[in-house]
């Protein structure tokens, strides 16, 4: 799929601008079900028998958090089961504001502190969204969010960046209400017997056989590596955005400067990875974002000879060896603990690849099925009743920005 990019002497996104853009490709309400029973609202079992099925969202979609009524549902009960063990209002104010906090950074606005589907977030997407509130200026980007979403609220003067303490308060109350989530039997099986494990169990637990890296996951390792802003921190965020375009491990490693591409007529980078015994091989195009971390990586690497993604010495010295298979297994390690992503190996990341591509190609036929088959979003806008007009509504989904995460 082509991507328009930015010219090569644009500046890395920051976090506000990918959230202001993510709001802004994602407008429209939300539609709410209409009123009636108050109990049914927020009971998500009495709304599913009133609603359409959850729609199925496969680990390589795109989408990180599915707005269907039901599940909002639940975490709106959830977060109100939360917040009713507080005693005193300013702890209960407080933990409302951690999170209306964390809901307005994921969502990119589109949510409050209440409706939110909780039980969806997993430990990669906690992870990014502390690293945006880490950041300097984050506050005011957030403040401003609200105020975007909320034509009735008045600009608030906020600091210019988060204390620690409130950093880690905000990741507690994510926490609690993610455990409170489990106790309602809201989790899925993996998420659930992964939120139960002991943090040490979980860092000593072995990778496992054939797992397969999901979309969203490959995003998280991507701004997690991003957000270091070092000479290895770009290099292996090229690595996974190139795993996430679907190019397997023995066709990154063989790649060189000159498999880069960049086409003055479209715009567009393409990273051509030839096969051993020749030929055309295949091309990917990169997204704006993951061309900005290719263009820091190759500001530290330089254009001389040898593979494009080279061992680094002693602080950030390129040396320009080729990655082995030792030290691809150890990349793995520790980019895994700091996104909080599930434990992979090299492996695991070229199934991945070749699973996204399948899964891309499928998604796209089948989307061309459907425009054949059924009227356009205008078409249904004028020709189909509002009830009927608005059904897109009920799956609608997100996806959490997790490119260009840094300045």
């Amino acid at each position: 799929m082509a991507v328009e990019v930015a010219p090569p002497a644009a500046s890395a996104t920051s976090p506000s601008e990918q959230l202001d853009e993510f709001v802004d490709d994602t407008s429209g309400a939300f539609a709410t079900a209409e009123a009636g029973d108050a109990s049914a609202l927020t009971d998500p079992e009495q709304l599913a028998a009133a609603t359409p099925p959850i729609p199925e969202l496969s680990p390589q979609d795109d989408a990180d958090f599915l707005l269907h009524p039901v599940e909002l549902a639940k975490g709106r009960r959830a977060a109100e089961n939360y917040l009713s063990t507080f005693r005193n209002d300013d702890s209960r104010q407080a933990a409302e504001e951690a999170l209306e906090t964390l809901a307005t950074v994921i969502s990119g606005g589109k949510c409050d502190s209440v409706d939110f589907p909780w039980q969806q977030v997993r430990p990669y997407h906690g992870a990014a969204a502390l690293t945006i509130l880490k950041e300097k200026g984050a506050p005011a980007r957030i403040e401003a969010l609200r105020c975007r979403a909320d034509e009735t609220r008045g600009y608030r003067v906020v600091p210019d960046s988060y204390p620690a303490r409130q950093v880690q308060k905000i990741r507690s109350t994510l926490s609690k209400v993610i455990e409170e989530c489990e106790e309602l039997g809201f989790l899925p099986e993996d998420a659930e017997a992964e939120a139960s494990a002991p943090r040490k169990a979980r860092k000593k637990a072995a990778a496992p056989r054939g797992r397969t890296l999901g979309d969203g996951e490959l995003r998280a390792l991507v701004a997690a590596c991003a957000a270091d802003a070092n000479a290895e921190g770009y290099r292996d965020a090229v690595f996974f955005s190139l795993v996430y375009r679907g190019l397997k491990i023995a066709e990154i490693t063989g790649l060189t400067p000159e498999s880069v591409k960049f086409s003055n007529k479209t715009g567009a980078c393409t990273i051509t990875a030839r096969p051993k015994g020749g030929g055309r091989g295949r091309k990917v195009e990169l997204s704006n974002e993951e061309l900005i971390v290719l263009e820091d990586w190759l500001d530290h690497r330089g254009q001389d000879a040898g593979p494009l993604l080279c061992t680094l010495g002693r602080g950030g010295k390129v040396e320009g060896k080729r990655l082995t298979t030792a030290m691809l297994k150890t990349l793995c390690e520790e980019r895994s603990k700091q996104a909080e992503v599930p434990v992979f190996t090299p492996n695991d990341l070229s199934r991945s690849a070749e699973a996204l591509t399948n899964h891309r190609k499928a998604a796209r036929r089948k989307a061309n099925r459907l425009a054949q088959q059924t009227l356009s979003s205008a078409e249904k806008a004028l020709y189909l009743p509002a009830d009927e007009s608005d059904e897109d509504a009920l799956s609608q989904t997100i996806q959490f920005p997790f490119l260009g995460l840094s300045d």
